[in-house]
């Protein structure tokens, strides 16, 4: 864990993502990547991650596989919802896991999607010390338009966009005073997709 990822979460900032994804949340369950943040805010869900060391006991079922081949694991139509908490900047193919995941999503369901911010104050100020912030395993960032045109490309239509978590804690020790980054400075954002009715 890169130092700008571990100041995030001390502030837990994990815990306000995990609480605003299960708020949006519905229906029948799939939580992506969930192995390294269980979200315990969820109840009944199905994790899904290509390790599997934990088995939290608000989760029903376990399916360990790679999500760039999510139709392989699960029939069409399964899932009222599906989570992918901080797991599309971990794929080689993103393009492939848009596509599967639309696959086994109902027409009606919702996609909720966070990833980190590329324009960050915190990773912007790394950048510009030449210092890698965050996982080593990041292997794409997405800007707000970069995302959203992938998204159009593989079929799904953006209804919102929620700042997720960032900003600064003015005394680390007691924690009294935190400052909130302005929307497009945060460190992660959550976009709220549903299908494509009609795709050309």
């Amino acid at each position: 864990m890169g130092k700008t990822e571990k100041w995030i979460t001390d502030f837990k900032h994990e815990k306000k993502r995990r609480k605003l994804l299960c708020q949006l949340s519905f229906g029948k369950i799939l939580d992506i990547g969930y192995n390294e943040f269980p979200n315990d805010f969820l109840q009944g869900a199905v994790g899904f991650d290509k390790n599997i060391t934990r088995k939290p006991k608000n989760y029903v079922r376990f399916v360990k596989g790679d999500c760039q081949k999510l139709s392989k694991y699960f029939p069409a139509n399964s899932f009222d919802t599906i989570i992918a908490g901080e797991t599309i900047e971990h794929l080689e193919n993103p393009s492939a896991f848009l596509r599967e995941a639309k696959k086994i999503l109902k027409d009606n369901g919702k996609l909720l999607l966070s990833t980190p911010n590329p324009y960050n104050l915190l990773t912007m100020f790394a950048n510009f010390l030449f210092v890698k912030p965050g996982y080593a395993s990041h292997i794409n960032l997405f800007t707000f338009r970069t995302m959203i045109e992938l998204l159009n490309h593989t079929g799904w239509e953006c209804e919102k966009v929620i700042n997720a978590s960032g900003g600064i804690n003015i005394w680390p020790k007691n924690r009294r005073f935190f400052l909130p980054f302005p929307k497009p400075f945060c460190y992660q954002f959550i976009y709220i997709l549903k299908k494509k009715k009609f795709q050309q």
